[in-house]
């Protein structure tokens, strides 16, 4: 994909975000502000678990399974949880009783789980896999915009005179604006991306496996316990990790504004007052920064992480969280308080990209979706865990403190960097080819396949080869036929087994149509064709350009090539001035003399007279 299609189709995931990062931060201070108690906060945000653990990966298995002509696989899942989202951000402040907005806390969640999950498969399914770690950094990079302006809208917000009164419900009318803003915005952005973004067709045996898949909530089911089953072991691991990471993390957005309360502004949610409006404005500041550092450290983490491994960059991340959460436990002044949200952003970063880029990765392309959703159960059992357990661990053994609580989150996280550093560097066969686990390993991936024809039998073997390179690495595969000026009456026939110059365009697109008609979208998923007047050698090289992740590849005997010479003279040309790998096709190795003589005679496909068979 191009740079600005690429930004298009992530774009939805500022709005989702931007909803992700009101229930992160707004939502907890609003059931305190409708009479909630801090003790029940935990029990309260059992929404986002529950429907993650259940909606993620149903919707996942049953996007796997689904193709419209029309409206393609994961799209319909997406708009649907957007609009969902969209209608429940309007209402939410408006509710004044707990029980209400617990319910509309349960429909926001499933909104935004219906809508990520076939997001983060939709980026799998539409980029090959050279483009994966650009697409998922992009996802970050508007994940963090999102919430950024999330929480930025409820620091600034708050200090708007006219907007400090409150409602009737007891709700300040800067939080029902926040609300408002975050309804514009998922509608603003995902419905575009949608509209913008084209889903790949896939292949006739996918759609009709997609039709023929046994239909019902039952198989969905099943097809989950399948997958778990058979999921990669570099899988569980990152599970194990997970256990204390979210764990870690619930307990954060849920006690973030009571901590900084306590430690910062003098207040308690129980007081109320402007003093605690300020501390969840400020709260709200506190997560703007975060997500602000991971906006710019998604730029390199990724990269970072294909070098020296996913497994060590993560569990840096992890001990930078770690040391962010308990300094920030004890640190009396806010603006002070704004510095431990370098490490937690880095950390960020990390856990909202790389793991998700290692999981698309080392799974098959048409489970995407499952395993995506399996990734998401392995985030919200431990936040299950923390609604239903946190309650009594915050009252009876952190004496009911935000501080204590933001504390014990900063262990769990070290605990889980620790974890991250046991995971022992996996097997080849569990090894991710874009983000190495651990293992020190140089896997390369081309972005572009860029191979030559003239409709000869010999330039549609190396054709042939080069679609399925570009088949094994996901990449873009360039034909490119090209042609000296000149009329018809010097045109060289494409029929001869020999490469020979075209003369005229007419001829050359012809051998082109000749080169690409037996490709086949399971042989090469994205195929460009390219017609071009002048040097055969040089239109190789123009077509690859100074990218080294490219790949060029000839017959050993091109143009010019005398009897026994090893290169003709275009292949001898791209090897000796291409910046990009060549592979090299032993086109002399073919039995050409049986292959022509097979054909039926008078069909044009036989050598020319006096050429005689080719070694």
């Amino acid at each position: 994909m191009t740079g600005p299609a690429l930004l298009m189709m992530n774009l939805g995931f500022f709005g989702v975000q931007f909803s992700f990062g009101l229930t992160q931060s707004a939502v907890n201070p609003l059931f305190l502000l409708i009479g909630a108690e801090p003790d029940q906060l935990p029990i309260l945000n059992l929404a986002g678990p529950v429907t993650g653990l259940i909606i993620q990966p149903l919707i996942g298995a049953i996007s796997d399974r689904t193709w419209h002509p029309r409206w393609g696989r994961r799209r319909p899942f997406i708009t649907a949880g957007a609009i969902l989202c969209a209608i429940i951000l309007f209402l939410f402040p408006f509710v004044g009783i707990l029980w209400l907005a617990v319910i509309c806390f349960w429909l926001l969640d499933a909104g935004n789980n219906t809508s990520m999950e076939p997001y983060r498969a939709f980026i799998s399914d539409r980029l090959p896999k050279s483009q994966l770690a650009r697409g998922f950094l992009t996802q970050s990079m508007f994940t963090g915009a999102g919430a950024v302006l999330a929480n930025l809208s409820l620091f600034i917000l708050e200090k708007v005179s006219p907007l400090q009164q409150n409602a009737g419900n007891g709700v300040p009318y800067w939080m029902y604006v926040c609300f408002m803003i975050g309804t514009v915005c998922i509608l603003l952005t995902v419905l575009p991306a949608m509209a913008r973004t084209k889903e790949l067709t896939p292949s006739d045996e996918d759609i009709a496996e997609a039709r023929n898949a046994p239909k019902g909530l039952h198989h969905a089911v099943a097809e989950i316990a399948s997958a778990v089953k058979v999921m990669p072991v570099a899988m569980h691991k990152i599970g194990v990790v997970f256990m204390f990471q979210w764990y870690a993390m619930f307990i954060y957005w849920q006690f973030l504004a009571v901590s900084l309360g306590e430690t910062v502004f003098d207040a308690t949610p129980e007081e109320g007052g402007p003093r605690w409006d300020e501390a969840i404005g400020w709260s709200g500041l506190q997560n703007a920064a975060y997500n602000f550092v991971t906006m710019i450290s998604a730029l390199f983490l990724v990269g970072l992480a294909a070098r020296i491994g996913a497994k060590r960059v993560h569990a840096v991340a992890l001990g930078l969280a770690a040391v962010a959460l308990i300094w920030l436990a004890q640190i009396e002044n806010q603006y002070v308080a704004l510095v431990p949200m370098i490490g937690l952003g880095i950390f960020w970063a990390s856990a909202v990209g790389i793991p998700y880029l290692m999981v698309a990765s080392m799974v098959p392309a048409k489970r995407t979706g499952v395993y995506m959703g399996i990734l998401n159960m392995m985030i919200v059992v431990p936040m299950l865990i923390q609604t239903v357990t946190f309650g009594w661990i915050f009252e009876n053994l952190l004496d009911s403190r935000g501080s204590n609580a933001i504390m014990l989150a900063g262990v769990l996280l070290a605990i889980g960097a620790v974890a991250m550093l046991w995971v022992n560097p996996p097997d080849e066969v569990d090894e991710s080819p874009i983000v190495p686990l651990g293992a020190r390993r140089s896997i390369t991936v081309y972005d572009r396949v860029v191979v030559g024809s003239d409709g000869t039998p010999t330039s549609l073997y190396a054709v042939d080869r080069a679609a399925e390179v570009a088949q094994a690495a996901q990449a873009r595969l360039v034909v490119v036929t090209a042609y000296r000026e000149g009329g018809s009456g010097a045109a060289a026939s494409t029929d001869t087994p020999v490469h020979r110059d075209l003369y005229g365009v007419d001829v050359a697109r012809a051998a082109l149509e000749k080169s690409v008609s037996g490709l086949t979208r399971e042989r090469a998923r994205y195929i460009e064709q390219r017609l071009v007047a002048g040097d055969p050698a040089q239109a190789l090289l123009d077509a690859v350009g100074t990218n080294p992740a490219n790949l060029i590849v000839v017959g050993n005997r091109g143009l010019g090539a005398a009897q026994g010479q090893m290169l003709g003279s275009v292949p001898a040309n791209v090897v000796r001035n291409a910046l990009c790998d060549v592979l090299v096709v032993q086109t002399t190795a073919l039995d050409e003399e049986r292959m022509f003589s097979a054909r039926p005679a008078g069909d044009g496909a036989g050598p020319a007279e006096g050429d005689g068979p080719r070694r």
